[in-house]
């Protein structure tokens, strides 16, 4: 390993949860101030500040020789892989239900999920405009958090101990990285990153874990959309 990959890792796990509880509070700070949030904005420089990293990271990778395929990029196949992409298959299928579930819901169901979400819930898709910027920061967080946090975070932690104990650990680092969304938020997203590891491990290739991450914040996202729209959203949204 070199300097510069323990500077990535101190930013993952130490700059970058700090800065991000940092900005959650100023935006909270905004809220109660009666200020609106811009959602659109908020998305659009979350995805730029991740490229901006894959981009550092990766010029840093191959300027050090290092194989793709020590990040995940990997062939395709074997029985692991194909079992993983018949379990993703059963996972869309359900987060397409529960997207229809979401938007078939009334009135006081919707209220009661809202509730359950959280604080989180202002940072979530309001309008189709932001639905559509949210699926932006889906595809950007599918990317580039599967090549950061189950790449490059388990090649790190694998050269000083087991495969299995780094994808815990890493599932921590994850987690810490959502610590803008409080102690329950981090702690869901720790365990889904724990999920996500296993999911890589087991498939052996990181194609499989991206397309997976992609489509589950695509499809919360908009299950989320569906509770929070305003019926005035839906009829701006449709053709004249």
């Amino acid at each position: 390993m070199e300097l510069v990959d323990h500077i990535f890792i101190l930013l993952l796990i130490v700059v970058q949860p700090v800065y991000g509880v940092f900005e959650a509070r100023r935006f909270e700070a905004k809220a109660k101030a009666g200020l609106p949030l811009n959602r659109v904005r908020i998305y659009q420089q979350t995805a730029l500040m991740e490229w901006i990293f894959f981009a550092l990271l990766f010029a840093a990778w191959f300027t050090l020789g290092r194989p793709i395929s020590d990040l995940g990029f990997t062939a395709v196949g074997g029985p692991g892989f194909w079992s993983g992409t018949a379990l993703l298959i059963l996972a869309t299928v359900l987060l397409l239900y529960t997207w229809r579930e979401a938007k078939r819901a009334n009135e006081p169901e919707k209220a009661k999920q809202v509730e359950s979400i959280g604080e989180i819930v202002k940072f979530l898709p309001h309008t189709i405009r932001e639905l559509h910027n949210f699926f932006g920061v889906s595809i950007t967080a599918g990317i580039v958090e599967e090549i950061i946090y189950r790449g490059f975070m388990l090649w790190y932690l694998t050269q000083v101990m087991p495969i299995w104990a780094a994808v815990a650990v890493s599932s921590v680092g994850f987690g810490l990285a959502h610590s803008y969304q409080g102690a329950k938020g981090a702690l869901r997203t720790g365990v889904i990153g724990l999920a996500f590891g296993i999911f890589y491990v087991v498939t052996g290739s990181i194609w499989l874990p991206i397309i997976a991450h992609v489509l589950f914040d695509a499809l919360q996202g908009a299950a989320i959309y569906e509770l929070l729209r305003k019926d005035d959203d839906v009829l701006k949204s449709q053709p004249a």
